[in-house]
Parts: structure tokens; C-alpha cells; sequence
């Protein structure tokens, strides 16, 4: 349950961190920057969280 958890955790702060990046750098993608945020925090978080998961194993 750790590692789900700390996963959770870290796809919240990739998806704030892009968030961030995206409304501060490209104004211009204000009204899509909370779904390519969602899109690519959770999508990256799950790789890590594979990565993690399968350097650790069972």
C-alpha cells in the first residue's frame, strides 16, 4: 500500500508541476492546460510507477 500511495502522491505533483509550466510558459493554452495536465501527470506517473515496481519486485 506504500507504493500506491507514494504513487498517488507523485502523479498529484507531476500534474501540478505540468500544470504549472504550462499556464505560467504558454498562456496561449490556458483553456487546455488542465487536461494535458491530467493527461501527462497521470501517464507519467504510471511509467514511473511501473518502473519502481518492477526494479523493486515482488
Amino acid at each position: 500500500m506504500t507504493r500506491f500511495l507514494l504513487n498517488l502522491i507523485l502523479m498529484g505533483i507531476i500534474t501540478l508541476g505540468i500544470y504549472w509550466a504550462l499556464s505560467t510558459f504558454v498562456p496561449s493554452l490556458s483553456a487546455y492546460s488542465i487536461p494535458i495536465a491530467l493527461l501527462l501527470g497521470i501517464t507519467i506517473g504510471f511509467f514511473i510507477y511501473i518502473q519502481i515496481d518492477n526494479r523493486l519486485g515482488p
